[in-house]
């Protein structure tokens, strides 16, 4: 497989990695043109020469896909040079570094109006969901035709654990009621977001009720709830962007996702 299919195959199945090109060479240097591949935990695919500036190239690589920006680096390969690295080729190199981050991908817990309106705005953002409910005549590929999955089950709990929540899901609550089972369900997955549409009041009942079954308190201060970014939002459509919007913000942060105050 050519590389770039490779980086193109990567995209579709929504991973995170990076794309190490150069863009220049002038000078002696172990390669004029390349490409390389580089993921999270510094692996690589392809090569940009190697040695000692392939070594630098990677961890620039690697700092880029932790902050999530791309970025241009430039080595000298000139031991005695200002600013040179430790190689004896005397040529300069300048690589571009593509951050490919991936997508949230929502899990809709919950079917019903709201879901629907999410779904909608899912659709525009090309954001990757799946529809998780314990209503047959609610969670269909009629309601949810761009859906990747449906998960239907009269235990809730049950749905959300077919749909198999990983670091990359973004879990939105949004049932008309089991919303303790389902956030009890999706705080035992590595996800990357979770977030409930309830009173204040309600969350704080749920919270101390899971509490006091055992749920850690690190945990719970995952929880994202009320949710949606504060826009004195009212109608179902303006919930559905102040949503969408808070999980496009969290996506984009670098740091842990931070405890909401539940007096908001």
């Amino acid at each position: 497989m050519l590389l770039m299919e490779k980086v193109a195959k990567l995209n579709r199945q929504n991973e995170t990695f990076a794309l190490a090109m150069i863009i220049e060479s002038k000078g002696s240097t172990p390669r004029h043109v390349g490409k390389m591949i580089v993921y999270r935990d510094g692996s690589i695919e392809g090569t940009v020469g190697g040695g000692l500036a392939e070594h630098y190239i990677i961890e620039e690589s690697v700092k880029a896909l932790e902050k999530g920006q791309s970025k241009i680096v430039e080595y000298k390969l000139n031991r005695h040079a200002k600013d040179g690295i430790q190689m004896s080729c005397g040529g300069t190199l300048r690589v571009f570094i593509e951050v490919y981050q991936s997508r949230p991908e929502l899990i809709l817990a919950g079917a019903g109006h709201l879901a629907h309106a999410l779904s909608k705005l899912a659709d525009f953002l090309e954001i990757p969901y799946s529809v998780v409910d314990d209503r047959v005549g609610y969670a269909t590929k009629e309601r949810f035709p761009n859906a990747t999955n449906i998960f239907v089950n009269e235990d809730i709990g049950e749905a959300l654990r077919e749909a198999n929540p990983n670091e990359k899901s973004y879990v939105v609550i949004v049932t008309k009621d089991g919303d303790d089972i389902v956030l009890k369900t999706a705080l035992q997955y590595p996800i990357a977001y979770v977030g409930m549409v309830a009173s204040k009041r309600k969350t704080i009942t749920i919270l101390q009720k899971l509490k006091s079954e055992g749920m850690s308190e690190e945990l719970l201060e995952r929880v994202s709830s009320p949710i949606g970014l504060d826009i004195s939002s009212e109608t179902t459509q303006e919930i559905a962007i102040s949503i969408i919007g808070e999980i496009i913000k969290v996506s984009k942060e670098t740091k842990p996702i931070k405890v909401k105050q539940l007096n908001r």
